[in-house]
C-alpha cells in the first residue's frame, strides 16, 4: 500500500504503521501533521551493486508532512525538509567519559598491579636466598 490523496488520517497512520508525531500547522483550510518513520535501506558490500543484490536493513529516520482538509482527507504529502533536525539518536554509552574514565583508571590499576608483582617478585628472591642460605649452613 502507498500513500495517495484523498485517504484519511486513519488510513495513513495504517500504511505508515504510526501515529502522527506531532501538529506542525493548523489554518483556516486544513491540518499539517509531522510523522516520523523509518524507511528500509539495501546494504551492499559489492562493487557491482545490482538492484537484487544486498541485506534489507532499517534506515534513518524520516520525517514526512501531510496536510489534511477540514474533510479529513490527505491533500499534500513532502518530505519535510525544513523540519529541525530533532532526531539525533543518542547513545546510552557516553565514550567521552569512557576514555576519561579509562585514561584515569587505567594507569592506576597499571601501577598497582606493578608494585603487587614487584612485591612478589622480591619476596620470591628473599625466600630463596633464606633457601640458599639455610641450606648452605
Amino acid at each position: 500500500m502507498t500513500l495517495k490523496l484523498g485517504m484519511t488520517k486513519v488510513e495513513v497512520e495504517e500504511v505508515l504503521g504510526v501515529k502522527s508525531y506531532d501538529l506542525k500547522a493548523r489554518n483556516d483550510t486544513s491540518d499539517v501533521y509531522i510523522y516520523i518513520y523509518r524507511v528500509l535501506d539495501r546494504r551492499t558490500f559489492s562493487f557491482n551493486t545490482k538492484p537484487v543484490n544486498g541485506k534489507i536493513a532499517t534506515g534513518k529516520y524520516v520525517q514526512l508532512e501531510i496536510a489534511y482538509s477540514k474533510a479529513g482527507t490527505v491533500v499534500n504529502i513532502e518530505s519535510c525538509n525544513l523540519c529541525p533536525d530533532n532526531l539525533v539518536s543518542t547513545s546510552k554509552v557516553d565514550f567521552a567519559k569512557v576514555i576519561v574514565f579509562i585514561t584515569v583508571t587505567l594507569p592506576v590499576l597499571l601501577i598497582y598491579f606493578g608494585l603487587k608483582t614487584r612485591d612478589l617478585y622480591f619476596q620470591g628472591l628473599l625466600c630463596t636466598y633464606l633457601q640458599v642460605v639455610f641450606n648452605e649452613s
